[in-house]
């Protein structure tokens, strides 16, 4: 399927981050944009087992008349978390879409994220008793997680080619 700037002349020059398949949009770009997705599933799917196994270690804790309301419960919360996460990431989306960044703020952006130092706190992981705090919590946030990442990753055309379109277009 060809892009909306594929018919407005000679191919751009070769954008960081994006390339040129953007432009094109042909088998390759596709294919890169399936196997991100993809990735980004099975990745989640991971935390979501993950997450799984922790509250059945706290659901053992409670007494046996508890497990099918606790789980019912989760259940009910963590899609609530999940379509939540998905109303979050499709706004961001919008949002960035709106006013998409310019090939050089979409490089800075990920120069940044590449190279930039954490700035929490260093002793967290030291002290496992606020992990086990939340540990409760874990699947509702593995769900709003896994709701963002799908609604950002499902889009017919990200941020950084709008904005690349859009300076195509001024060029």
């Amino acid at each position: 399927m060809a892009s909306r700037a594929s018919s407005d002349g000679a191919a751009p020059a070769k954008l960081p981050l994006l390339g040129t398949s953007w432009y094109r949009r042909g088998v390759g770009y596709w294919l890169r944009r399936i196997w991100l997705a993809l990735y980004q599933l099975v990745f989640g799917g991971l935390f979501v087992l993950l997450s799984v196994a922790v509250w059945q270690g706290i659901e053992s804790g409670l007494p046996a008349g508890w497990h099918r309301a606790v789980d019912v419960a989760m259940g009910a919360v963590s899609l609530a978390f999940l379509i939540r996460g998905w109303i979050w990431g499709r706004r961001i989306v919008r949002a960035k879409l709106a006013d998409p960044p310019t090939p050089e703020q979409t490089w800075i952006g990920y120069r940044q994220a590449r190279t930039g130092r954490g700035s929490g706190n260093p002793t967290v992981g030291r002290r496992g008793g606020p992990l086990l705090f939340f540990a409760p919590f874990l699947p509702p946030c593995v769900a709003w997680w896994m709701g963002m990442t799908c609604a950002t990753q499902f889009v017919r055309e990200i941020p950084a080619e709008a904005g690349a379109r859009k300076a195509l277009k001024q060029a």
